[in-house]
């Protein structure tokens, strides 16, 4: 396939490159990231068949969904596109695809870190739970790492998202904790501190189980966050403490896990 690629005539100068169904296969099979393929459809003038059978042909060819998307939404004409953007289009010029919280690997590719959402432990004093543990399921997380300053992606939902929204979630939220391997219990937790029976309001983490962590605002969102120093070896967790809406109504507390090795 690669000699049959240099082997095809290169693009007359003024003459306009146009991608076709074709084009998107080999570059796929050539290995280019899903976001150099859509970038370079919204790019290039283009030609796609979008028809059902070729959008199965090119999936089971390994033609990722967020370029299959692209193809179909550059194909659509303008006047008739839906007033809502794609997430393609929106997250632009980061990793993101689409919404979620990702770990970046070495090679640059996001793997989705899915949320979890803790027991919380502890003794009742009236409505304050106090000596409390947030616990998770397994004492060891099957999202790893061998970076000991990995790099997250927070890629959001809302597509009218601005940073500092009063309902929306806001990634500067989430704290980097320390998580305790409990093989007995089949169990990873840390400590809370007290916490209100509906909602975590005033939440008393023990200092030494907070990790430092930079957010970089990407623009429209998107956050970039890393360790301020090195990890070690162990389980680690972001966590988003619960907290009540607008409308009076509490929203349970989540755990981001991941391990480093």
């Amino acid at each position: 396939m690669f000699l049959a690629f240099l082997a095809q005539p290169p693009v007359a100068a003024g003459e306009e490159e146009v991608l076709t169904n074709e084009d998107i296969l080999i570059m796929t099979e050539e290995g280019l990231a899903e976001r150099v393929i859509i970038a370079k459809i919204w790019a290039s003038e283009t030609d796609f068949d979008i028809t059902r059978e070729q959008l199965v042909a090119l999936s089971r060819a390994g033609v990722t969904a967020g370029v299959l998307e692209a193809m179909v939404m550059e194909s659509v004409p303008a006047a008739t596109r839906r007033t809502a953007d794609t997430y393609a289009r929106r997250f632009e010029g980061t990793p993101c695809t689409a919404p979620g919280f990702y770990l970046e690997d070495a090679e640059g590719a996001l793997g989705q870190v899915n949320p979890q959402v803790p027991q919380i432990r502890g003794g009742f004093d009236f409505f304050i739970q106090v000596g409390a543990r947030a616990a998770i399921p397994g004492a060891r997380s099957d999202t790893r790492t061998s970076s000991r300053t990995p790099t997250f992606w927070f890629c959001p939902e809302d597509l009218g998202f601005q940073p500092d929204p009063g309902t929306a979630v806001d990634p500067r939220e989430l704290l980097l904790v320390v998580l305790k391997s409990s093989e007995n219990r089949k169990e990873r937790s840390f400590e809370t501190g007290s916490t209100h029976v509906w909602v975590d309001r005033s939440s008393n983490i023990p200092s030494r189980v907070i990790q430092r962590v930079k957010f970089e605002n990407m623009g429209f969102g998107v956050y970039r966050i890393t360790p301020r120093s090195s990890l070690d070896p162990g389980e680690y967790g972001f966590y988003r403490r619960a907290k009540i809406t607008p409308m009076g109504l509490p929203t349970p507390s989540h755990i981001f896990a991941f391990g480093v090795d």
